[in-house]
């Protein structure tokens, strides 16, 4: 599995409005983008009693991991476990399809049927869940605007309005309800790329004196009031 590299910024509601129409005109939407050209992501985090992957990344670990169930659009039909992995800025992200039955179990901390399935992934996110006592720990929803290039198998994202909550049981309920993470309508920008970012989209993306940042919406989903 390639090694992704990972920019994220933080941008304002009119850096958001420049950076799309910039991003409509030099590369494709994403194929999830099916209103309006944004698509909504809820994601529950897991995480062990001593609150590991939380620390690690306030203190900016270099080597870390964490497991997160993610839902689109509200569709109970199309559900992942993911484990995003990070490695000194490189990242990824091993994943497998669970049904809506199998994400209420993992709410409720039965993880046994992820050790009989018939997937690695899977058999090694059972013996993760066991040996580090994970528990699910925040919800964070939000919308998407995303855009491909084939150059650098690039991945560009925009992420507003971006709301969380400790309970985790409003985890498949709607509407969501949820308290903001960033002040004033504040964004998330984020670059993906395989190994190098081609100069045209760099361009496209820089705007003043942005500055890059280590941004977790996990995190930032953790301490709201």
């Amino acid at each position: 599995m390639t090694w992704r590299q990972e920019l994220k910024y933080i941008v304002s509601g009119a850096d958001r409005e420049l950076l799309l129409g910039r991003l409509c005109t030099a590369l494709t939407p994403d194929p999830y983008a099916v209103r309006n050209g944004f698509y909504q992501i809820r994601t529950l985090y897991f995480d062990d009693p001593f609150d590991s992957s939380l620390f690690n990344t306030l203190a900016g670990v270099p080597e870390r991991e964490k497991y997160r169930l993610r839902m689109y659009n509200s569709d109970q039909g199309f559900l992942r476990l993911e484990k995003k992995i990070k490695r000194y800025g490189g990242s990824q992200k091993p994943e497998a399809l669970l049904t809506a039955e199998e994400c209420n179990r993992l709410l409720h901390k039965d993880y046994m049927f992820l050790g009989e399935k018939n997937d690695p992934f899977l058999q090694n996110a059972y013996a993760a869940a066991i040996s580090g006592g994970l528990n699910p720990r925040c919800v964070v929803d939000y919308t998407r605007a995303a855009f491909c290039h084939p150059a650098g198998n690039v991945r560009v994202t925009i992420d507003s309005e971006i709301h969380a909550n400790r309970n985790t049981d409003v985890f498949f309920k709607e509407p969501f309800a949820g308290v903001p993470v960033l002040e004033n309508g504040a964004c998330v920008l984020e670059v993906k790329y395989d190994s190098v970012l081609p100069d045209f989209i760099r361009d496209i993306i820089r705007i003043g004196d942005r500055s890059r940042v280590s941004l977790s919406k996990y995190a930032a989903g953790c301490v709201i009031d």
